[in-house]
């Protein structure tokens, strides 16, 4: 069998598998997978519509300033959200590592999108007062891996197999990556949150060596209240032609 990688950007530097080929198109053997990185270049454009009011534009892509030039995210070995002028620490992110912040655009709420290697995760958290607090996200709502890993279970239904049949055959599934980062605020209060699994078969003597590819991408909006609290408004499961065009705009 062959099969075929696709890099692909994210915001972070990591790899694309292609997504699993129909039985009819897969072969007995298997393959080494080589990891080609990209760089992702964003660009802007201007636009002759009447701009929304400060509060309400859309944040496209991270920045370290926030929106109101009131705050800002300074990385490196201890990550932290400081006071512009003298710099003073509000917090703390070093528990984390290093990551990118997306600010909401009244600049009461940031996304820290964070990870290194194959997994990245997000923290949203609050202005209170001077304080930023953390919010409860995602908190215990395993929605965010539980359906990615149900349209992986489905995957490999669909070529008759499961995690059992596979372990009988001396394979696993192993991973490739899995993310879930906020892309961007459509306002002050919603969120779009992306989420992404990618698995592959491998084979446990041998985990270099691998067979079809599993996996999914899925974006979810999600609406704020006053207080922090959030519910998903929308769950949109993107195709292959969404997921390459999403990475060609970042």
């Amino acid at each position: 069998m062959t099969q075929e990688l696709i890099p692909r950007p994210l915001q972070f530097l990591t790899i694309r598998l292609l997504r699993r080929r129909s039985p009819r198109q897969s072969k007995v053997g298997a393959i080494s997978v080589f990891a080609a990185i990209v760089v992702c270049a964003t660009s802007s454009h201007l636009s002759n519509a009447q701009p929304p009011p400060p509060d309400q534009e859309p944040s496209p892509s991270p920045t370290s300033l926030s929106p109101d030039k009131k705050w800002e995210y300074l990385g490196g070995d201890e990550p932290k959200i400081v006071k512009t002028g003298p710099k003073d620490a509000a917090l703390h992110l070093s528990d984390q590592g290093p990551g990118e912040v997306v600010w909401a655009p009244d600049s009461k709420r940031f996304a820290f999108n964070y990870g290194q290697g194959r997994t990245h995760q997000t923290l949203v958290y609050q202005l209170r007062g001077d304080q930023w607090v953390a919010l409860d996200f995602p908190g215990d709502n395993d929605v965010f891996e539980k359906q990615p890993n149900d349209i992986v279970a489905g995957q490999l239904k669909k070529d008759g197999l499961s995690e059992k049949k596979l372990e009988k055959q001396g394979k696993f599934l192993r991973l490739i990556w899995s993310t879930i980062k906020v892309d961007r605020w459509v306002d002050s209060n919603t969120a779009i949150v992306y989420a992404s699994l990618q698995q592959v078969a491998a084979r446990r003597d041998a985990p270099g060596e691998m067979d079809n590819g599993y996996g999914a991408d899925l974006l979810y909006t999600l609406r704020f209240d006053d207080a922090g609290k959030w519910k998903i408004v929308k769950t949109q499961r993107m195709s292959e032609k969404e997921v390459e065009k999403r990475a060609k705009e970042r």
